[in-house]
């Protein structure tokens, strides 16, 4: 199914980037509730639950989007065994890792801290992408300047920004949509043909130069960004 969304060439307008959900477990949660513990050994967790999400990673799939359960007293979502060992370590998938709808938020309920918390939670074990809870949008940059969050690294935040299959999406988007505007006749070729331009202007302006921050003077990050630009990132 992987290597039928996404093809070898996820440019082709035919094709689609493939996202995995929803690891890990989802479907042992108790009581048939979506937010709820999954309990079980670790044996019937890398022998039952695992193996599926190990193929598709093996078959190259860009996404994943993590559950909203609860695995061995921590949520998915903020999991460091699950997300940061097993997927990104062992398995050395380096793909875009999203939440489901609103998993960080779920955190909170879960009484793992408020949002500002368990954003940082999220970003810290890999979490690239919070779908609509908007904590990484309205906490980040406050616990980047309180300091007191020491889980949040710049280093990590350049990742989640700079993730290649990021870029690959937005770009999917943007060309399947003229290609529909295309053929229903919305815009006329020559119209369409200015627009991506335009559009990736708007779209990847990502940071100011602010204060001179740039060029970057911290070593560490610099290499960071260029070794994700040389991955197929936008810097």
């Amino acid at each position: 199914m992987v290597q039928g969304y996404q093809g070898t060439d996820l440019s082709n307008p035919m094709t689609m980037l493939a996202c995995v959900k929803h690891y890990a477990a989802y479907g042992a949660a108790e009581g048939g509730r979506d937010y709820a513990a999954g309990d079980m050994s670790t044996l019937k967790l890398y022998n039952e639950y695992l193996p599926p999400y190990k193929a598709a990673v093996d078959a190259g799939v860009g996404s994943l989007m993590n559950s909203f359960n609860v695995v061995d007293y921590t949520p998915a979502t903020a999991n460091t065994h699950l997300l940061s060992q097993v997927l990104r370590k062992d398995w050395g998938f380096d793909g875009l890792i999203v939440t489901d709808y609103t998993s960080i938020n779920e955190m909170v309920n879960h009484g793992i801290g408020d949002l500002q918390e368990v954003s940082a939670r999220a970003l810290r074990v890999g979490v690239d992408m919070d779908m609509v809870g908007e904590g990484f949008l309205t906490t980040l940059k406050k616990s980047l300047e309180e300091k007191k969050y020491r889980r949040i690294k710049l280093i990590r935040l350049a990742d989640a920004c700079f993730k290649p299959n990021t870029t690959l999406v937005c770009l999917m988007i943007l060309i399947n949509t003229l290609i529909r505007c295309v053929q229903k006749k919305i815009f006329s070729q020559q119209r369409c043909a200015l627009l991506p331009g335009l559009r990736l202007q708007k779209t990847f302006v990502l940071l100011e130069n602010k204060n001179s921050i740039l060029p970057l003077k911290n070593k560490e990050v610099s290499r960071s960004l260029v070794r994700l630009q040389t991955a197929g990132g936008i810097c």
